[in-house]
């Protein structure tokens, strides 16, 4: 077969539902032969130990198609086993599952014939989030381009690579996972992807990429961490070539994306919260000056303004920076909570209220996404 489709699945903890995400690719092989592309699983047994490979005739599976790598680089990352598997892979498309969700039936032709239909150097998948529903991501305008653009589709809003990638794209970007760190290892990476790859696209009414609640207590992005520990990530973003070169506007729609997601919701979640598992407050004065200055390099990257940044955004992303301990902090987000649809629709610059990144723009968009069925699974 000319061309061929490699699953990448690494397994951190064995006792995740990892069979069921394997079985999820593997049941597809057939449909995907009828196409004439082949189909092969690699799971990454990162950092198991001395445990082997699972037999998976146990469980009802047949091993043919599957490749075990192991990653023992004792480094606690999502990233180390995923540029393994990328290193080591011959296939004409990646697609990396989470050990613990899974691939809807007849995902993978239905993203290759997608692909093919628009010559596209990646398919994002349709995301079906655990309570059931497709997730509205990225921001897709409303007449369902054959080819994304990624300011007009907001693709800044999908910040994971979760769907079909073609190797070679893949390779001509220098696509790697950011190694060393617990998360947010993806996101720089997947917005290279999505801006400099070439064509995007998305499968409308396909099936979807599953993720689940499996994953078990342990999870990293579950606990709060210090804000230079949670940003780490941005501190390697707000420097990376590519992007400090990229025009104003990439940058400012990447800068709105993570103020508006990572940033509101980092002090969302440490306003609502006095302490950490430990007992240890969640916001000080230090916490203060870290935010205080990541906010103003995060602004000084968007080119010193972002005229679409709601009001009550805004005023808190302020307030945080002036807020010395908790009550203050919670102040701040009670306030941003009860803001109301004005504090929501108003932009820092009113003149902004119209355009494309504004709240108001994408509330109305949203209802007609919904109308044309853009996130419509058949």
């Amino acid at each position: 077969m000319s061309q061929s489709i490699e699953v990448v699945i690494p397994v951190h903890d064995l006792e995740r539902p990892f069979v069921r995400a394997v079985r999820s690719v593997l049941d597809q092989a057939p449909g995907l032969a009828e196409l004439g592309v082949a189909l092969g699983t690699t799971v990454v047994l990162h950092n198991i130990g001395g445990a082997g490979a699972p037999d998976l005739t146990q469980e009802g599976i047949a091993s043919d198609g599957v490749t075990w790598l192991r990653c023992d680089d004792g480094i606690p990352s999502p990233a180390g086993p995923r540029n393994l598997a990328l290193d080591e892979s011959t296939a004409t498309y990646l697609c990396f599952l989470d050990s613990d969700d899974y691939l809807e039936p007849g995902s993978l032709a239905a993203w290759w014939k997608a692909a093919q239909a628009a010559g596209a150097s990646a398919v994002i998948a349709p995301l079906r989030t655990p309570e059931g529903t497709i997730l509205p991501s990225p921001r897709i305008r409303p007449s369902k381009p054959a080819v994304l653009d990624p300011l007009k589709d907001g693709l800044a809003y999908r910040s994971v690579p979760y769907g079909l990638l073609r190797r070679s794209a893949l390779s001509a970007v220098g696509f790697r996972y950011a190694e060393g760190l617990r998360t947010g290892e993806d996101i720089e990476a997947t917005l290279k992807l999505w801006f400099r790859s070439g064509a995007v696209c998305y499968p409308y009414g396909a099936a979807a990429y599953h993720q689940t609640d499996d994953s078990g207590a342990g999870r990293v992005t579950s606990s709060i961490s210090p804000l230079a520990d949670e940003f780490r990530w941005l501190e390697r973003l707000l420097t990376s070539g590519w992007l400090r070169a990229a025009t104003v506007s990439e940058r400012r729609a990447v800068a709105l994306k993570i103020l508006r997601v990572h940033g509101i919701g980092a002090l969302v979640r440490r306003g609502s919260a006095a302490a950490d598992a430990q007992g240890r407050a969640l916001w000080d004065d230090a916490e203060r000056s870290y935010w205080a200055d990541v906010s103003d390099r995060l602004l000084a990257f968007a080119g010193g303004s972002l005229p679409a940044l709601s009001r009550r955004d805004a005023d808190l992303a302020r307030a945080a920076a002036k807020a010395a301990d908790v009550p203050a902090l919670r102040a701040a987000v009670e306030h941003h909570r009860n803001a109301g649809r004005s504090g929501d629709f108003v932009t820092a610059k009113p003149l902004a209220v119209l355009s494309r990144d504004s709240v108001l723009r994408h509330y109305l968009a949203e209802r007609l996404r919904a109308k044309a069925g853009v996130f419509r699974v058949s």
